[in-house]
C-alpha cells in the first residue's frame, strides 16, 4: 500500500463533499460548506488542505491550519478516510507530521478529538499524540489561534522531534 498527499484542486471538491457528508461520517466530524473548504483549497487564513491518495486513487483528505506564526505549530482540522482500518488515515498523518516537522518554526502538531471516537485516540496515541491539559497555557495558545475543543472533545499534541526539554513538558 502506497499512500501519498497531494494539494487538493478545486476539481476534488465533489469527492470531498460527498466523503464528508456521508452518514457513517457525519456524527465523527465537523462539517463544512463548500465554500469553506474552496477557501482552505486556495489556502486562505493558513489553511491547507490535502488529498490522500492510497495506490494512486483519492481515498480521503486531511485539513490543517498553520499556526505556527503564533508559536502555536500546526492545527490538523480534520483527517478523513473512506475505508477505515486499513491503516490509511494513519499513514496520511504520519506523512503529513513529516511534512510539517521538516518546516521551520514548526515544533508541534495539534488536534482536536470527540470523546467518542476510540478508533482515533487510539491512532493519534500510537503517532505520539499527547491530551493537553485544557486549563494550561498552551491550551489557551491554541484557543487563541484556531477554536476551543467543543463539547465532548479533547485536544491532542505532538512535538516535533527537535523540541527542546521545556517544551516537553505536558500541557
Amino acid at each position: 500500500m502506497q499512500v501519498t498527499l497531494r494539494p487538493t484542486r478545486p476539481g476534488d471538491l465533489a469527492f470531498v463533499t460527498t466523503l464528508e457528508r456521508r452518514p457513517d461520517n457525519v456524527e465523527m466530524i465537523g462539517q463544512w460548506t463548500d465554500a469553506e473548504h474552496l477557501d482552505a483549497i486556495a489556502g486562505k487564513d493558513r489553511r491547507e488542505h490535502w488529498v490522500i491518495e492510497r495506490d494512486g486513487e483519492r481515498e480521503g483528505f486531511l485539513i490543517a491550519y498553520d499556526c505556527s506564526a503564533a508559536g502555536a505549530g500546526v492545527y490538523v482540522k480534520r483527517v478523513l478516510v473512506d475505508r477505515k482500518e486499513q491503516g490509511t488515515g494513519t499513514a496520511a498523518l504520519r506523512s503529513f507530521l513529516d511534512i510539517v516537522f521538516a518546516r521551520p518554526g514548526v515544533d508541534r502538531a495539534w488536534l482536536i478529538v470527540r470523546n467518542h471516537n476510540a478508533r482515533a485516540q487510539a491512532v493519534y496515541e500510537k503517532l505520539g499524540f499527547v491530551r493537553v491539559d485544557d486549563a494550561s497555557e498552551e491550551a489557551r495558545r491554541y484557543d487563541a489561534v484556531a477554536e476551543a475543543p467543543p463539547e465532548k472533545c479533547f485536544r491532542m499534541r505532538k512535538l516535533g522531534p527537535g523540541t527542546s526539554p521545556q517544551q516537553r513538558r505536558p500541557g
